[in-house]
């Protein structure tokens, strides 16, 4: 199965302080990675790694290869690996604008200018992300008005205008509740048949609804990482063992 994106001999540290050690793994279009692990252990650092975002940040040093298409990712622009690879944070982030304009923002970034292509792009996405009927006949109310689960899909559903290739998602629920988690679930099972995503979660029970692949990452390093269905059942590795049966997480 085509691997969409490739890590190899990844490794972060802040300040000379190592974060992610020495992470090799692929990632196969079309499905969900499941990234597990205790807090700490460098889950959110390893999603930051896929899109460049930690170039940016004071202290910081990436080195191995992240490929994207077989292209390492610091051989493009920051603007490019961006659109390919989308990133939703924890805590969801509406712009303080209209829902409109929040999905309507990085098109017109893009370029897009006509009305009625906007228009569709944006009914589509809302679409896609479950929220188009709840919302459709407020488009232009403020995008922070809307619930904690409305805001997350919202934020997804803007992440997808740019038609990226991979969606990456740390912890989206979080701080949701159950029926709202899962309407994201749900949603993510739909989208996977257009978008490559990677989600982050300390959920093990999550992981196991909604993942075709799982990863688990202890004290910064890649214990193990496959079929979710085998990791879950037969885990290779002592450590993923004890973290799948409560002992630590």
């Amino acid at each position: 199965m085509e691997e969409i994106m490739t890590l190899k001999h990844t490794s972060v540290s802040y300040d000379g302080k190592p974060v992610l050690k020495d992470v090799s793994m692929g990632i196969r279009k079309n499905r969900i990675m499941a990234v597990m692990g205790p807090s700490g252990c460098g889950k959110t650092t390893l999603l930051r790694s896929l899109n460049g975002l930690l170039w940016e940040e004071p202290g910081a040093k990436v080195t191995g290869e992240v490929l994207l298409h077989g292209k390492n990712i610091k051989e493009m622009s920051t603007e490019e690996v961006r659109r390919q690879v989308g990133l939703v944070f924890q805590t969801p982030s509406p712009f303080p604008f209209s829902i409109y304009k929040n999905m309507s923002y990085a098109l017109k970034y893009y370029g897009i200018r006509d009305k009625n292509k906007m228009d569709r792009i944006v009914k589509e996405k809302l679409q896609m992300a479950g929220l188009y009927e709840e919302v459709k006949e407020e488009l232009g109310k403020s995008a922070l008005k809307l619930s904690g689960g409305q805001k997350q899909r919202l934020c997804i559903a803007r992440a997808l205008t740019v038609e990226p290739d991979i969606l990456l998602l740390d912890e989206p629920c979080s701080a949701l509740d159950v029926r709202s988690t899962a309407v994201i679930e749900g949603m993510l099972a739909r989208l996977k048949e257009t978008y490559t995503i990677v989600i982050v979660t300390h959920n093990i029970a999550q992981a196991k609804r909604i993942a075709d692949d799982a990863a688990f990452v202890f004290e910064g390093r890649l214990v193990e990482y496959g079929e979710a269905g085998k990791l879950f059942e037969h885990p290779q590795k002592e450590e993923t063992k004890s973290f799948l049966e409560g002992i630590y997480g």
